[in-house]
């Protein structure tokens, strides 16, 4: 078929026409009814502003969105047309071109006009049996050239007095720009919801939703250093969050539309954007939208068979990044996990390796993964231990932070919930090889072809290992235990409290270390759980190096880790708000970690007072660090020689002159306090 023909027949399908039969071989234009005619099942004159039936009754008349009435299009364009017609791959094009222009007219003359030239030239291109097959390599910087400028407003649009800034889609290479930023800093950091090419190809044919290309926008503009959003990248991600959630609630969650594979990604990427921006509750019931409409999917079952395998794993990593995400946020006080681990049935991720070249294999579920008796060799699949160690942090969440009835079982004793969790992180240690693989290791192992650094693959191998400490440090958590111990009305022996602090005080060191280690190796050290495990680390090694004694290491010791969380967690505020808060919170806390010695003495008895635990609670609660950045003051005298309310107060800057007497005392800034 030559370019004319094909342009002939467009214009042709593209004028009002009487019906054709089925089998007269015409391209048949696809008119969209309005919401009147289609619930009264009325055959529509597609008239604008209102269709004949209307005018006739004097009805108001109104169309939806032309996309939430394509969905049957978008899966399958080669409905519209008749059996054997033409050549599959140019229908395709043709019907691809012709549900955006049906779009494009929705959006006004003046859009329209500025995307004429896009249109002829995208079918001299569809026409032609030539153009050669879509890759990856196209989509990159290189890639810039492929216009989707018929779908997004002019980038003048940005300037219109009745436009606010960032409402609408950038510019082409914007775009692209930020989508390549995606997937070298956001992508597997640690949650995987696209195979990068099939996505990219998908982009390129404009059958992504407009809420996931905003959500994916949101998610990695933070990250970007283009002159596009100089000085407005804070307001440019919330306006494409904004962009992305109304899509979601005018496209998608209607009487007329079910939710689909694409809105569970963006539920839960704009989940992240919210809880990590402060919006705690907004981010919160994200996270549970995301849960619902995945059990709704039946993504916690294996996909159907007869899904192309590249699909089928996206199918299974979008499930598995809902179950880590509901997994990190459980870190918080009375925030239980959505998901339990019983109820995953689908297999776990297949290598990156696998997944990139679009091969199936067979992998483990997470059932067998916890079972010690499942011989399952050496796991090679980094989400894969990603997912153990969320389990095992899910565990722990559940037995210190989440105020569930106690047991009369004391954490000493071999049949305590204390001890079945550790005995789950023996057997996550034994999958990670955390003591055997250094982070110089693990980067030998996970490189390209070209010997650079492979970071969608680094990035699960370094998160696992930092949550993993994590674990132990929430576990053996000093005022964790004491909260414990106080409900049991208890006392502990000593040697179970020095063993419990030493193993906290130790992996609260590693945590800084590791991250360290990977950011001077070139590692992207920038998911946003990683401020979380930063900050309660750094307080626990506060707690250590104010105390009376320190049974494992000299405070002088634990200064160097400390003061690396600083500047983690510093380095981190230039990309996540929440990081710079949880900076000013850990300085502040180190400036009077002193009232806190006796609840490190094991010998000690700490009987917690309400106004200390608040400030402890909100030194090992997520969603409180990523809250509201001032703290609630209580009333009357702390038990400490110190003002209130200035004790409690995160916003306030501390400095050596306190009045918390710490002489001859160094904080994790290095200010040494003297009387």
């Amino acid at each position: 078929m030559s370019t004319t023909t094909t342009s002939a027949a467009w214009q042709e399908s593209s004028r009002p026409q009487a019906p054709q039969s089925s089998g007269s071989g015409g391209i048949r234009r696809i008119r969209q009814a309005c919401t009147s005619c289609r619930q009264r099942k009325t055959k529509c004159s597609g008239d604008r502003p209102r269709c004949m039936n209307c005018r006739r009754v004097n009805r108001s008349c109104h169309y939806e969105s032309y996309s939430a009435t394509m969905a049957a299009m978008a899966a399958n364009p080669l409905a519209a047309f008749p059996p054997g017609f033409g050549d599959p791959d140019l229908l395709r094009r043709l019907s691809t071109i012709e549900a955006q222009l049906a779009r494009l007219s929705e959006q006004g003359a003046q859009e329209a006009s500025a995307s004429r030239k896009y249109s002829d030239q995208s079918l001299e291109d569809a026409a032609s049996p030539s153009r050669p097959s879509i890759s990856s390599q196209e989509y990159g910087f290189e890639g810039q050239q492929h216009r989707l400028s018929f779908s997004m407003p002019s980038p003048l649009n940005q300037n219109d007095a009745n436009t606010q800034p960032f409402s609408t889609m950038p510019p082409d290479e914007i775009v692209q720009h930020l989508v390549d930023t995606y997937f070298i800093h956001a992508h597997n950091q640690p949650y995987a919801y696209f195979q990068e090419e099939h996505f990219r190809q998908l982009l390129s044919l404009m059958i992504l939703p407009r809420c996931l290309i905003f959500a994916v926008l949101a998610s990695s503009v933070r990250f970007s250093n283009h002159d596009y959003f100089q000085g407005r990248t804070h307001e440019a991600m919330e306006s494409y969050a904004r962009q992305a959630w109304l899509s979601v609630l005018n496209e998608h969650l209607t009487v007329e539309n079910c939710p689909n594979l694409h809105v569970a990604q963006t539920t839960n990427l704009l989940a992240i954007v919210d809880f990590t921006a402060g919006r705690t509750s907004s981010g919160w019931l994200k996270i549970g939208l995301a849960v619902r409409i995945a059990q709704d999917l039946q993504l916690m079952k294996e996909p159907s068979p007869m899904l192309p395998i590249v699909e089928q794993e996206e199918r299974r990593r979008v499930f598995w990044s809902v179950y880590l995400l509901d997994k990190l946020v459980s870190c918080g006080k009375a925030r239980p996990p959505a998901i339990a681990d019983e109820d995953c049935h689908v297999q776990l991720p297949c290598e990156e390796e696998v997944f990139r070249t679009g091969t199936w294999k067979q992998t483990a579920t997470l059932h067998q993964l916890l079972n010690w008796n499942t011989d399952l060799g050496e796991i090679r699949g980094h989400f894969t231990l990603a997912i153990l160690v969320a389990s095992a942090l899910g565990r722990c969440a559940r037995y210190v932070l989440h105020e569930r009835e106690t047991d009369d079982v004391l954490p000493w004793d071999s049949r305590s919930e204390f001890a079945a969790i550790n005995s789950f992180l023996l057997l996550t240690e034994q999958h990670l090889h955390v003591e055997d693989l250094s982070v110089n290791d693990i980067i030998a192992n996970n490189t390209l072809p070209d010997g650079s650094l492979d970071h969608q693959t680094v990035g699960h191998a370094i998160f696992a290992r930092v949550v993993f400490h994590l674990c132990h440090c929430l576990l053996n958590h000093p005022f964790l235990l004491a909260l414990r111990l106080q409900k049991l009305k208890s006392k502990a022996p000593s040697s179970f409290l020095s063993r419990s602090f030493q193993t906290c005080s130790e992996h609260a060191c590693k945590i800084p270390a590791l991250l360290d280690q990977a950011q001077k190796a070139g590692c992207h050290v920038e998911a946003s759980f990683y401020a979380y495990s930063t900050c309660l680390a750094g307080s626990v090694l506060s707690l250590f190096i104010h105390g009376a004694s320190s049974k494992s290491q000299e405070p002088h010791e634990l200064l160097e880790p400390g003061q690396q969380c600083l500047s983690i967690l510093k380095d981190m505020g230039a990309f996540w708000d929440h990081a710079s808060k949880m900076h000013t919170q850990l300085v502040n806390f180190d400036a009077h970690a002193q009232a806190f010695q006796r609840l490190i003495d094991p010998h000690a008895s700490f009987e917690i007072e309400p106004e200390l635990e608040a400030l402890l609670w909100s030194m090992v609660d997520y969603g409180a660090m990523c809250g509201s950045s001032r703290s609630t003051s209580p009333e009357g005298q702390l038990p400490v020689n110190l003002q209130s309310p200035s004790f409690l107060n995160f916003d306030v800057d501390f400095t050596a002159s306190s009045s918390f007497d710490m002489a001859g005392t160094e904080s994790l800034s290095g200010v040494q306090f003297t009387a």
